[in-house]
């Protein structure tokens, strides 16, 4: 759990600490504080901290610019450089070199006691780690836990987030070769975006479960909130690494604090739906994806069913002949099914996203049918089959 420089340059600002070098790298995170007076005590950086010198052990042998090479090489995220009676400026080489690697370089003068600097950051970094502690817990039994309204509803008010707010939940799941990544990348994920959020927006909470981020978002509505969620989405998938692929999915709209467990719930579902198959009305950027609930089409009907007994049934009515089918033969007539009734029975746009010959899907169109048993150009029975399909889906998340 840590805050970022950015962040850290708006608590200071009062000290006259002063960015020299290394803009580019203000998004590095801050996990504690360090001295740093010589190469040696460089060594024992565990990465992610916030060094501090003097330039008391400012040499021949040991340079300016081989100290910042060294706090570098070591995991540093930045270095505080005390101008005074050992350091009386910053040389252009160690500017160059912050510039070049995205280092953050500041500099503080003489009269500032760092130490004061030092304390103001800690203190930051640890009422962050209580906060998002706290936030964590009560979104966490706002979910799970709605009835319990004193574990969620005036912790969460504490914090300015009004009971009769209108809120919107998103989960964030993140993909490598179809498995959900979890545990350590998650936190760091977690840790990343968070301090995204702080930086640039108000109002939005973040919380981490085993295999998901949480997103809440207080007051935001219309294109506000579609604005600020496709911003939010580039910029966590511009994070990502190469292999890995991004799925939002954004819930209904909560008109309460108490209700936010059904945006919650709708978003998880969709999530779950969306990792078996596609989803009306989703949103695909390049290997990453936006589901909104409100864009889900017939499926916002299916979400609310909860007998599982008559899904089974309309399944076995409709779609489950040819699923059998494909089992038993190795085909996909029930993939090129789906794709033709999402293209709307167009045989020509379901073989151009195919990349298959216009004749090859009239013939699995006609197969299918005749499995069935369905006159698939016909607009009811389209829409039965592609309830079944969908209520599939919903069995199977």
């Amino acid at each position: 759990m840590s805050i970022t420089l950015r962040e850290i340059v708006k608590q200071v600002e009062h000290l006259e600490m002063k960015l020299v070098a290394g803009e580019a790298g203000l998004d590095r995170e801050v996990l504690w504080t360090h001295m740093v007076d010589s190469d040696t005590i460089s060594a024992f950086l565990q990465g992610q901290e916030l060094t501090f010198t003097t330039g008391i052990g400012i040499s021949e042998k040991l340079p300016l610019l081989k100290l910042v090479q060294e706090v570098y090489r070591n995991g540093a995220s930045g270095i505080v450089i005390n101008i005074g009676p050992y350091v009386d400026k910053i040389g252009q080489d160690v500017l160059d070199f912050a510039n070049e690697k995205a280092f953050p370089v500041f500099e503080v003068p003489w009269k500032i006691h760092m130490a004061e600097i030092m304390r103001i950051i800690c203190f930051a970094i640890t009422k962050e780690q209580q906060s998002r502690i706290e936030v964590t817990a009560a979104l966490n039994n706002a979910f799970l836990c709605p009835a319990q309204e004193e574990l969620y509803v005036f912790p969460l008010m504490r914090k300015g987030y009004l009971a009769d707010s209108v809120y919107t939940a998103v989960t964030i799941r993140v993909e490598v070769q179809k498995n959900t990544v979890a545990g350590e990348r998650m936190e760091q994920l977690h840790s990343q975006l968070g301090s995204h959020l702080r930086c640039n927006y108000k109002r939005i909470l973040c919380c981490a479960q085993e295999k998901q981020l949480v997103l809440v978002l207080c007051d935001y509505t219309g294109q506000e909130r579609k604005h600020v969620l496709t911003y939010i989405f580039q910029h966590f998938c511009n994070e990502l690494k190469k292999e890995e692929t991004a799925v939002f999915c954004v819930g209904n709209q909560a008109e309460e604090l108490r209700q936010l467990h059904k945006s919650y719930e709708t978003a998880n579902q969709m999530a779950e739906v969306s990792a078996l198959g596609r989803i009306p009305g989703e949103e695909v950027y390049g290997r990453h994806k936006i589901i909104v609930y409100k864009n889900a089409g017939i499926f916002r009907i299916l979400f609310a069913l909860k007998d599982e007994e008559v899904m089974q049934e309309y399944v076995r009515d409709t779609v489950q002949p040819l699923l059998e089918y494909d089992a038993l033969h190795h085909t996909d007539l029930a993939g090129v099914l789906q794709c033709y009734l999402r293209h709307d029975g167009s045989l020509q746009d379901t073989a151009n996203e195919l990349i298959v010959h216009r004749n090859t899907v009239n013939y699995k169109i006609n197969k299918a049918s005749e499995i069935l048993e369905m006159d698939l150009t016909r607009l009811e029975n389209r829409l039965e089959v592609m309830l079944g399909f969908g209520i599939c889906q919903i069995l199977h998340k």
